[in-house]
């Protein structure tokens, strides 16, 4: 069962990377997925999956987001679509520190 459903995922992300639909980040994620949920083999991942995906996902956004700020908190925030103090606790949540370049 897993076997055919690896194959439908694997011609499905062939024909989204040839009609290009969701864009780069959208198929690489899945691409991922698809490898992680491979490596199960039969079996499923452990639950609480949403939630491991996203705390994965949000720590590299935040650290990348204010590396292309350079350590400005608000336009990361916009960037990011947060605000600020949101953005803050969330710095704080992955303990993410980050001193601006000197130019």
């Amino acid at each position: 069962m897993l076997e055919e459903t690896s194959e439908i995922i694997k011609e499905k992300l062939t024909n989204k990377k040839k009609n290009n639909e969701h864009g780069g980040l959208s198929l690489t994620i899945e691409k991922h997925l698809h490898k992680y949920f491979a490596a199960h083999g039969n079996e499923l991942p452990p639950p609480e999956l949403y939630k491991r995906v996203l705390k994965e996902v949000e720590r590299p956004l935040l650290k990348v987001s204010l590396d292309a700020t350079n350590g400005n908190q608000l336009k990361a925030a916009n960037l990011l679509g947060l605000n600020r103090n949101t953005l803050r606790k969330k710095l704080i949540e992955h303990k993410i520190k980050f001193i601006k370049k000197v130019e």
